[in-house]
């Protein structure tokens, strides 16, 4: 089995999607955001204050470029999509799909000590607004996750990748 790769803005539920899909297809989870703590030791909040953004991004590519797993769902970090060479990395090996909520549902889950990799001068509307295209262009499929439960959303993503597969 081909890796599923999980894309989609911060609080989408990448990573609780992830581990309900590993479970139901008995597949690795892996979460990138750890493997880039575990490779910098600190936090990716930190890395992108500290650092910069720049340099979290550059970190974030190199770490996930290592990346060699197969029969593994694996919950990307909402900025993956800005590096060409990592996105076709994971694809090269996997099949990647979107998690797509609405903008108003995303804004309602913000807590208020939740940082994004971005420029700080781009509020989430605009990170919103350019990110969007970028799943889109990346993702072998989307999935809606408004409204629905986890369970629901696993589901969802195991039928259409059986549709695939088949």
């Amino acid at each position: 089995m081909k890796n599923v790769v999980l894309i989609g803005m911060p609080n989408t539920g990448k990573s609780s999607v992830g581990k309900e899909l590993a479970k139901i297809l008995n597949m690795k989870f892996v979460d990138t955001d750890y493997l880039i703590k575990k490779e910098v030791n600190m936090e990716l909040r930190d890395i992108v204050i500290e650092k910069g953004l720049n340099e979290f991004l550059k970190i974030q590519e190199s770490t996930l470029l290592k990346i060699k797993e197969h029969n593994a769902i694996i919950s990307t970090g909402g900025s993956v999509i800005y590096s060409d060479s990592v996105m076709l990395h994971l694809k090269k090996d996997g099949i990647i799909v979107f998690l797509d909520t609405k903008k108003e549902i995303l804004i309602k889950r913000i807590t208020s000590d939740r940082r994004f990799a971005k420029e700080k001068s781009k509020n989430f509307d605009e990170l919103y607004n350019e990110r969007i295209p970028l799943y889109r262009k990346y993702a072998d499929f989307r999935i809606s996750c408004d409204n629905r439960k986890i369970e629901e959303i696993s589901e969802g993503i195991v039928k259409k990748i059986n549709n695939l597969i088949n």
